[in-house]
């Protein structure tokens, strides 16, 4: 048991380095050993947790919040550079039509 969250542990650690990264290839590494790591964890029963893991565990729930913050700050800044790359200005994004030419 304290190896199967052991294993989700290392796992989210290696998620969160990869989003720090930026490197999007081993964030979708990263995100498949989570994938079978959290697979893993929902065979244990909370009753079989044993009360030492507790601190492991309240770890690995903070490491999951900051790799959720990290996500979110990743699809804002993507969504803006999207944004800059499309022309948005306020309210009107350039498009293959020019308003200023009657299209």
């Amino acid at each position: 048991m304290n190896e199967i969250v052991e294993t989700f542990r290392s796992s989210q650690n290696s998620l969160l380095l990869a989003l720090d990264g930026h490197d999007s290839d081993a964030i979708f590494q990263a995100s498949k050993e989570l994938s079978g790591a959290a697979v893993k964890l929902r065979t244990l029963e909370a009753s079989d947790v044993d009360s030492s893991l507790r601190p492991l565990m309240s770890e690995v729930d903070e490491l999951m919040q900051a790799s959720i913050y990290r996500l979110r700050f990743l699809r804002d800044h993507s969504s803006t550079r999207l944004q800059l790359l499309s022309g948005w200005r306020a309210n009107q994004a350039d498009t293959y039509s020019n308003p200023g030419r009657g299209r």
